[in-house]
Formats: structure tokens, C-alpha cells, sequence
């Protein structure tokens, strides 16, 4: 119980001085009238008796009367505390199930994603064999044809439009996880993203600003360069599309302690330390709908023929590939923040400082 329960428990005892004291002022006052030397021996004894039953009665009520202010004063702060514990309850109530409806959409979600990679990956696997007969069979056709006429053409055409359905192929079985793991290397993640955005910004339009801010320092991940350099630039990409060639696109890098309150949103996170990577943009957003199906292979909302919707799918693929986290929060009118979390490797200079403020936060 707090303090300001116990107060009123502590301040009973005030009834039972005012009893005792005042009971004791009384009779001090009654042996003190008899000593006194008054004329006659009546008037002398009646006084003395007087103020005794007149002082003793006044004690005992003073004392009844603080007894009850007491004690309404223990029930309103009692009653107070109850009121307190019991918000205070609800509201952890309250936030332990949104963390678990959190918890149980992101479960959902994986659930979903893997069933689709699942499925995708096996189709894919058929696709891919089909396809290889089919290129076979034109290469074939095509080295009986003269390579002037137009028969020639059309067969190289249907080989171009081959090789586009391997490499969309080759894309739905990474994201079904049914290639084999890619070569993972530290990697400084500022100087990565900075060499990224040196490379994208010929391509994107001059009307669009890419800032970069964050750690002072370059955090170390371990991680593959070119599948990272996909998913930084598939989200930079879409940016750009969202805002229609003209706005801001801000890149903000941050650490995440190990323990952090943070990563208690993620139901499998590793026990270690976080980089944290916030891709914002000033796009038009999206809605609750589009987000929840934003990482689902083949959900696009471009036109026809623009997209092949496997792109945020293979983010999604490849952050989890890392052991890392990806999710994103938008509104429509306000832009799209992605949050891409990565497990940092330490360099053996720098440990003992990361584990001194490890420390030092839990203090």
C-alpha cells in the first residue's frame, strides 16, 4: 500500500492522545482547584469537581470527534487508492491486449506470408521447368529459321519474354525461400547507404530531396550488400512513385538497446542490439486496408504492367533473411514511414563502450 494510504493509519493514535492527556489535564486540574485555599471548605470541594465533570466530557467528545474525522479521512483516501489501482489496472489491462492483438496480427501476417511463399515457390518450381522447354524448343525452331525473316524475330521475342518469366521466376523462389542462402559480410550500414544513394540519385527526378541523418557513427550489420542494396532502393523507388516525382524522402539511421521497451512489439526478436533504419517520404499515404497487404507477393496498387507486386514481398523476404523486422505506418494525405530493424554486429573496439551504456540506460 502507498504512503498516502497509510497516513490515516499512522494519525489514529491522535483520538487516544487527546483522551489521555486531556484525562490527565483534567485531574490536574481538579487536584490543583482543591489545593487552592478558598473561603469555605464547600464552595472549594463543589468547583473542583465542576471543571472535572465538565473537562472530562469535553475530552471525551474532542476525541470522538477527531476519531470520526480520522477515520472518514482513511475511507476517502482508501477509497482514492482503490480508484487509482483499479485505472491503473484497466490501463495495463488495456495495453497488454493491444500488445497481444499486435502480437497476434504480426503472427497472422507471417502465417499468411510463409503459406503464400509456400505456394508461390512450389508453382514456381513447375513455371521454371516449363519454361526452360519452351526456351529450349525456340532456341531449337529458331536455328532452322533464316535469321532475316520474320519468323526469326517473333521466336527471339517469345525468347526475350522467356527470360523476363525466369527472372520473375527466380524472384517468386527467393521469396518462397527455396534458393539457398546468399554470402553474409559486415557491412557499415551508413556508408552502404550512402554509396546506394550516390547511385540512385542520377536516376530519380531533381524535384526529389533524399536526406540522410542519424548516428554519428557507421553501425556494423552483418548482411549481404547487393540484397540490401534491393531493398533500399525497391523502397526509395516506390517513394518516388508515391510522391509523384516531387517531395522529401528522409533517412533517419538510430540504435535500439538490447531490452529496449521498443522490441517488446516483436514477439521473436533476438535478445541483442538494433539498427534502426525510418525510410519517410511525403507520398500520399496509404490506407489500413493497402498496408495490411502491402507485403503480400503479387498486391500492387500501379496500373497495369507497371508492377509485378513482388517487390515490397522480396523486402519483406530478404529483411527476414537478416533476422531482422520491417514494418510500415501510413495515412493518406500525411506519407508512408517503412521501419526496416537489423541486428547490429560490434566491432571488438567498440564492445565494452556499447556494453557500458547498456548498462548505464538500465540504471
Amino acid at each position: 500500500m502507498s504512503r498516502k494510504a497509510r497516513k490515516p493509519i499512522l494519525s489514529k493514535r491522535l483520538p487516544y492522545l487527546i483522551l489521555v492527556f486531556g484525562g490527565l489535564l483534567s485531574v490536574f486540574l481538579w487536584f490543583s482547584l482543591r489545593s487552592i485555599s478558598l473561603p469555605g471548605y464547600l464552595v472549594n470541594t463543589g468547583l473542583s469537581w465542576l471543571v472535572l465533570m465538565i473537562s472530562l466530557p469535553l475530552v471525551i467528545l474532542c476525541a470522538a470527534i477527531t476519531y470520526f474525522i480520522l477515520l472518514i479521512q482513511e475511507r476517502k483516501a482508501t477509497q482514492a487508492f482503490l480508484t487509482h489501482e483499479a485505472q491503473k489496472e484497466l490501463a495495463e489491462r488495456l495495453k497488454a491486449e493491444e500488445f497481444k492483438q499486435k502480437l497476434e496480427i504480426a503472427l497472422i501476417q507471417g502465417q499468411k506470408l510463409q503459406a503464400i511463399g509456400t505456394l508461390a515457390g512450389g508453382i514456381a518450381h513447375d513455371f521454371n521447368n516449363l519454361l526452360y522447354a519452351i526456351k529450349g524448343f525456340t532456341e531449337m525452331c529458331r536455328e532452322d529459321v533464316e535469321k532475316n525473316t520474320l519468323t526469326y524475330k517473333n521466336l527471339g521475342r517469345v525468347l526475350e519474354a522467356t527470360q523476363r518469366a525466369q527472372d520473375l521466376v527466380s524472384r517468386i523462389l527467393m521469396f518462397g525461400r527455396r534458393e539457398q542462402s546468399f554470402e553474409m559480410t559486415p557491412i557499415h550500414l551508413e556508408s552502404t547507404i550512402q554509396g546506394i544513394l550516390e547511385l540512385l540519385k542520377p536516376t530519380i527526378p531533381a524535384s526529389v530531396n533524399i536526406n540522410l541523418t542519424g548516428v554519428s557513427d557507421d553501425p556494423l550489420i552483418l548482411g549481404n550488400q547487393t540484397q540490401l542494396h534491393q531493398v533500399i532502393v525497391n523502397i526509395i523507388i516506390n517513394a518516388v512513385d508515391a510522391m509523384e516525382g516531387e517531395g522529401t524522402i528522409t533517412i533517419k539511421l538510430s540504435r535500439i538497446l538490447s531490452g529496449d521497451t521498443y522490441l517488446q512489439q516483436f514477439p521473436d526478436i533476438k535478445n541483442t542490439s538494433y539498427c534502426k533504419i525510418e525510410i519517410s517520404d511525403t507520398g500520399h499515404g496509404m490506407d489500413k486496408n493497402t498496408m495490411e497487404r502491402i507485403f503480400e507477393p503479387f498486391y500492387t496498387t500501379k496500373e497495369a504492367g507497371k508492377g509485378t507486386g513482388l517487390g515490397l514481398a522480396m523486402v519483406y523476404s530478404i529483411i527476414n533473411q537478416h533476422q531482422g523486422k520491417i514494418t510500415v505506418s501510413s495515412q493518406l494525405g500525411r506519407g508512408t514511414i517503412f521501419t526496416i530493424l537489423l541486428p547490429e554486429q560490434f566491432a571488438p573496439s567498440r564492445t565494452q563502450r556499447i556494453k557500458e551504456q547498456e548498462k548505464s540506460s538500465s540504471r
